[in-house]
């Protein structure tokens, strides 16, 4: 993942909020929802959480760590918030705080997946149970989450989910293996599950999405790798420190991009992986047809000339 090989748009992107990601144009928006937010401790969830309140949700923030900040701060919008503290990977613990929050708030009207954690070890460094770990926080409580509030959402014909993933699912990334490959799955879960909600009829109503947040100085996104891979592979290390540099998105801006999702004004890019830092409403007016027919915003497999993925 050398940073000098990366693509550059042709439009300049954006790396905090704008249009019609401002709190102003998403006042009251998305009053009276219930929203659930994972690992909004900090960093990105924490904007997430406090995006959805800005915008008129109720907000449940579920995180090991303390969250009292993230709940003041929901709290000056004049909105119910709630801390649950949880293990995300403990299936019958989430499921209960998700029960928890219900009777506390009422129906889960938004879910936002957005727990994480990296491990920047390559396979020859790192356990197995290591690598599993970093898989579960990433995609086994995701997958934990959506079965147990999807049915609700069927039932009400009404809902949206987002699930925080990242550029790095999409690339080849040595060093992070449970990072990358649970944020794969993560794109192609919320593309699959979609799917069978447009075969119910339900994609008008039900929307989920991928997200990258951008470039984002956070604590996952300024890891470094420990001391010895670094030790093994300095040029690596060294492509990391450069790499930081590319980190400039304000974590705002995923914040507000989950908000203007829960309204459903982008209903257009449901089940599609969306980059937070390209203009939502330039993506969204080409239509779901017209991206789906390109193959874009979708994880997809290109053979040379004359080959086609056929069956």
């Amino acid at each position: 993942m050398d940073p000098d090989e990366f693509g550059i748009s042709a439009i300049p992107l954006h790396h905090s909020p704008y249009g019609p990601l401002v709190p102003e144009k998403l006042l009251g928006k998305n009053k009276g929802k219930v929203a659930v937010v994972t690992g909004a401790a900090q960093g990105i969830g924490k904007c997430i959480a406090e995006a959805l309140a800005s915008s008129g949700a109720n907000v449940a923030i579920v995180d090991l760590k303390d969250a009292s900040e993230t709940k003041t701060a929901c709290e000056s919008f004049n909105v119910k918030s709630v801390f649950y503290s949880c293990d995300v990977t403990l299936v019958d613990h989430m499921r209960r705080v998700l029960g928890e929050i219900e009777k506390d708030l009422g129906v889960i009207d938004i879910l936002v997946n957005n727990a994480g954690m990296v491990r920047g070890r390559p396979v020859c460094m790192d356990t197995f149970e290591g690598y599993w770990r970093c898989f579960e926080v990433n995609y086994k409580s995701v997958m934990n989450t959506i079965f147990a509030v999807l049915p609700g959402m069927r039932e009400r014909r009404s809902g949206t989910i987002i699930n925080i993933s990242s550029r790095a699912g999409t690339l080849d990334c040595p060093l992070a293996l449970g990072y990358t490959d649970s944020k794969t799955a993560i794109i192609r879960a919320t593309a699959s599950i979609q799917e069978e909600l447009e075969m119910d009829g339900l994609g008008e109503t039900i929307q989920m999405f991928s997200i990258h947040p951008g470039g984002v100085p956070s604590v996952l996104g300024s890891s470094s790798f420990p001391a010895d891979v670094a030790e093994r592979y300095p040029a690596a290390a060294q492509m990391m420190k450069e790499f930081h540099k590319y980190l400039k998105t304000e974590p705002s801006l995923c914040g507000m991009t989950c908000a203007y999702l829960a309204t459903g004004q982008a209903k257009e890019l449901r089940g599609m992986y969306f980059d937070v830092r390209q203009d939502i409403e330039r993506v969204a007016s080409r239509g779901r047809s017209a991206l789906q027919k390109g193959r874009l915003y979708t994880l997809k497999v290109d053979f040379i000339e004359d080959y086609a993925n056929e069956i």
